[in-house]
């Protein structure tokens, strides 16, 4: 009698994913990702699960996760120096579940996503390839620029939220079947209110059913937005998302409004048929939107007025690529006033010569000098004065934003910029005493996970950022 031979079971290649977030309720197909491998790797502790379609299961979450994770990091990676990569090494580590928290956060050393409750039951930050992606932008321009992460600055601050949700927005379009279904649900207009725009819509409905301050009513936020810039010191900390406050989640959505159109006009000016983009055309679109962004990220220097540095970068790095994406990413800039029609126009009418002199300040270390200000302890509730670091860099550069009025808006000097932004740390409860506050002082704030913490050197009680979330 013959005993016939167990078959082996088949290799899984391909794996059913949540396209861009649960609340879609869209799936596609992608290949099954090794997280281990260069470029940018990751370490997920514990055991790799088998691969599950129980869209309720730690399974589901795991690979929708690592697959999110490793199609972001393959676009991103030509731009990420070698061979360190991540900002502390070639690793980076990813906890999808540290605890209930309607948070998602990046601190240097790993990826942290949360759980926590929503109208439907149990909520995962981990769940949306949106949310993950964002977290992974936050990663990706740390390794890019790392002096963001000490630059005590509301507009600095809110940039790296704009490059996460345009990280979102970008590692999405990667996907050949989003693609296809964007371009048909807008028409080909790539700026209106879809799918694409509206970043972590699953995890957004929950955190606003909670915080209505902190999300839309269906989304974390809306990239097709049409805020105008205006000085963030002169906002509140926190209002409804009708309106912009400081708070960088808010103040950001004037700098992703601006790129997400500026996304759009790209593509209109690529396609060959500008009323019927293609989705091969959309994705050479985000590939140089990916370079414009770092490369400018790079080059701007942290000064008060950062978003108008940022954006007289992104406009220069635009015309090396393509001379006709100036005039979109200008428009773009005016539009939400963060550059005044004065300066684009000096921008470009001499693009070349501000491009060099732009290259040879962020070559030229004369240019920047670490200052340190002294702020009282009774403000903050602390035993002992607090000791800020401010990063000084050349001020007076041709990049200005508009004021209410459309002309020039003359930028805050560094000292009240960077006070501000350190005020509403405080206020707003984003700071770990860690003990150095005034004896029977209680600090303020609901958060669990604080942005920032005090910490003691030769130098005395300082603040340190502690993550971005």
């Amino acid at each position: 009698m013959s005993v016939a031979p167990l078959n082996n079971p088949p290799v899984i290649t391909d794996l059913t994913i949540w396209e861009d977030d649960p609340a879609s309720g869209v799936f596609t197909i992608a290949p099954k990702p090794d997280v281990t491998l260069a470029p940018l790797k990751f370490l997920f502790p514990g055991a790799v699960p088998p691969v599950s379609n129980d869209i309720n299961s730690a399974a589901f979450r795991y690979w929708t996760a690592a697959e999110a994770l490793k199609r972001g990091a393959n676009f991103w990676a030509p731009i990420v120096p070698q061979p360190k990569w991540w900002q502390r090494g070639e690793i980076l580590e990813v906890h999808l579940d540290r605890w209930e928290d309607l948070e998602a956060d990046y601190d240097r050393d790993a990826l942290n996503f949360y759980h926590g409750p929503s109208a439907c039951g149990r909520v995962y930050s981990c769940a949306s390839p949106d949310v993950v992606c964002h977290e992974l932008g936050h990663a990706i321009l740390d390794a890019i620029k790392p002096s963001l992460w000490t630059a005590h600055l509301q507009e600095v601050a809110s940039f790296h939220e704009t490059f996460g949700d345009m990280s979102a927005i970008l590692c999405a379009l990667q996907l050949p079947s989003l693609r296809q279904a964007i371009l048909v649900e807008t028409y080909g207009n790539l700026s209106c209110d879809s799918r694409l725009s509206r970043i972590g819509q699953q995890f957004g409905t929950a955190v606003h059913a909670l915080y209505p301050k902190d999300a839309d009513p269906n989304c974390l936020r809306n990239a097709s937005s049409f805020f105008s810039y205006c000085d963030p010191s002169s906002l509140p900390s926190s209002a409804l998302t009708t309106s912009l406050s400081s708070n960088p989640h808010s103040f950001s959505r004037v700098f992703t409004g601006a790129l997400f159109e500026a996304l759009a006009d790209m593509l209109t000016l690529s396609a060959v048929d500008p009323n019927a983009p293609t989705p091969n055309e959309l994705l050479a679109v985000t590939l140089d939107m990916r370079d414009i962004l770092a490369g400018a990220a790079t080059k701007a220097d942290q000064v008060s007025g950062y978003f108008a540095e940022v954006a007289t970068a992104i406009a220069l790095e635009s015309a090396q690529k393509n001379q006709d994406y100036i005039g979109i990413f200008l428009s773009a800039f005016v539009s939400h006033s963060i550059l005044s029609m004065e300066t684009a126009v000096t921008i470009q009418s001499s693009p070349d010569a501000l491009q060099e002199e732009f290259e040879e300040m962020a070559d030229d270390s004369r240019f920047a000098e670490s200052l340190t200000m002294v702020l009282p302890a009774l403000r903050y509730g602390l035993a002992e004065d607090l000791y800020v670091e401010m990063i000084s860099s050349r001020q007076g550069f041709v990049a200005r934003s508009a004021g209410r009025d459309g002309k020039s808006l003359e930028p805050a000097s560094l000292a009240t910029a960077t006070e501000a932004f350190v005020d509403e740390l405080f206020l707003t409860g984003q700071v770990d005493y860690n003990d150095y506050g005034a004896r029977g002082f209680k600090p303020y704030g609901r958060r669990r996970s604080k942005t920032h913490e005090l910490i003691r050197t030769d130098g005395g009680l300082k603040l340190q950022r502690r993550l971005f979330h």
